[in-house]
């Protein structure tokens, strides 16, 4: 009597896991709340999201490996900043290890600022500046997207800008086109 019948759909694994490691705090919040907003319960889709804090490309690419190794993930992708160069080997490596490789031009806060349709500086730290004074948050916090990255503008932009679109790509368990 007092079992319970377990409903067969109640426990379904994801169909599609993603993995996105994020080159440090700005994108881990940004990557979250994509998720947040990209990635429901029972949408066929996980999504893992880590944190590699900095260290260059080649040290973001190492933590996308190192997370994907023993894990059985769909996808995995990286989003770093194109300020520092990625090698050839770099991308031989993302390409034999099949990680896609986003780029943020020239950091993640300059990517931020193109999705608002704000103009861009060439320096990260203009960027950063000029992202921390649009925002109300520190764009560490995932908090500091809620009001301005809402899905409706998500959606509008993404066919403009290329990082976006890939990254609401994997959002839905898809394997982003490459450049």
């Amino acid at each position: 009597m007092g079992m319970m019948r377990r409903h067969p759909q109640a426990h379904r694994e994801a169909k599609t896991t993603v993995l996105i490691v994020g080159e440090g705090d700005t994108e881990k919040a940004f990557l979250d709340h994509l998720k947040s907003q990209y990635v429901t319960r029972g949408c066929g889709v996980s999504v893992t999201i880590r944190n590699a804090h900095g260290k260059g490309p080649e040290n973001v690419v190492d933590v996308a490996i190192r997370h994907a190794r023993g894990a059985d993930y769909t996808l995995v992708a990286v989003l770093m900043d194109t300020d520092l160069p990625w090698s050839s080997a770099l991308r031989k490596l993302a390409r034999t290890k099949k990680i896609c490789l986003i780029g943020a031009n020239p950091c993640c806060d300059g990517l931020l600022l193109h999705i608002l349709a704000e103009s861009v500086p060439e320096e990260s730290a203009q960027c950063k500046a000029k992202l921390i004074e649009r925002l109300e948050k520190k764009p560490v916090v995932t908090e500091a997207y809620r009001n301005d990255f809402t899905k409706v503008l998500l959606d509008s932009r993404r066919d403009t800008v290329g990082a976006l679109n890939k990254l609401l790509s994997l959002m839905a368990g898809a394997l982003p086109e490459s450049d």
